[in-house]
């Protein structure tokens, strides 16, 4: 049974031993910075020296790979040292779904899928968000939310060696949500929509450990905001996370949203 994970601020007691306490969170942010119109395709990026930025998103020209359950719109892809990797959702026939990630080396063929997660008991078919995915070198990192038999949450797992390890809870929640994931050496950062309550907020939750288990959960967006569709970038201590915002309540179209960005430095 995946233990269960709190909401908004949260510190592992595990942590809260080591550091003597939750007095600090272990993000100092900035102020956050709208994007001048309506930026709906920015994404962060973010160096080491603490220079953020935005850059215009891309979309993959990854050829699908061959797996005729492949939910349209899923497909995630990252370049890793020597591969591409991407990951999706299959849809099961029960209207559940496995969240799966191949290689290729350019233009080669994709690996056999590695099936990531197979304890989804929703029945939304592919009307869920896509996972999200990136690599250290060629260990392949994958965020995702579903509904698991303890309860709908968000959940980390990866890849090394041609094998996938037990996938682990970030947060459980009300809802199925969507993810961003960045990582480097043995850091992870998982941004997502928060699972609980009415309104729509983005929080981080950040390991040390390669995502073996995650000590912290930190709110990134604003009280004021309405966040969507979080991304997220790292670059050593200096974090960036961005989500699309309005303001005053209800869930709000991307046409009447803006792009904000909060740039942090992990203390």
């Amino acid at each position: 049974m995946r233990a269960h994970l709190g909401a908004r601020l949260v510190c592992a007691a595990a942590l809260a031993a080591a550091v003597g306490g939750c007095d600090q969170a272990p993000v100092e942010w900035k102020d956050p910075v709208e994007l001048a119109g309506n930026d709906t395709l920015g994404r962060p990026r973010v160096d080491s020296t603490g220079h953020s930025s935005v850059v215009a998103a891309v979309a993959s020209a990854v050829i699908a790979p061959n797996d005729a359950m492949l939910c349209p719109g899923s497909l995630r892809s990252v370049k890793g040292t020597a591969h591409v990797y991407a990951a999706w959702w299959g849809m099961r026939k029960d209207s559940a779904a496995t969240p799966f990630v191949s290689s290729a080396v350019p233009p080669g063929e994709w690996t056999k899928p590695l099936a990531v997660d197979t304890t989804d008991v929703g029945t939304a078919g592919c009307n869920r968000p896509p996972p999200s995915v990136t690599a250290v070198g060629d260990d392949v990192f994958v965020a995702y939310s579903l509904h698991a038999p303890e309860g709908r949450g968000v959940f980390f797992a990866h890849t090394m060696g041609g094998m996938v390890h037990e996938p682990v809870p970030v947060v459980y929640g009300e809802r199925v949500v969507p993810t961003a994931i960045a990582a480097q050496d043995q850091r992870v950062v998982v941004a997502y929509e928060e699972p609980n309550g009415s309104l729509f907020f983005i929080d981080a939750a950040i390991t040390e450990n390669q995502g073996h288990s995650f000590g912290w959960h930190v709110a990134a967006s604003r009280d004021v905001d309405i966040g969507r569709k979080p991304d997220i970038a790292l670059a050593g201590d200096e974090l960036a996370v961005s989500w699309m915002a309005t303001n005053g309540g209800g869930t709000g179209a991307d046409s009447a949203a803006t792009r904000v960005v909060r740039q942090g430095r992990i203390k």
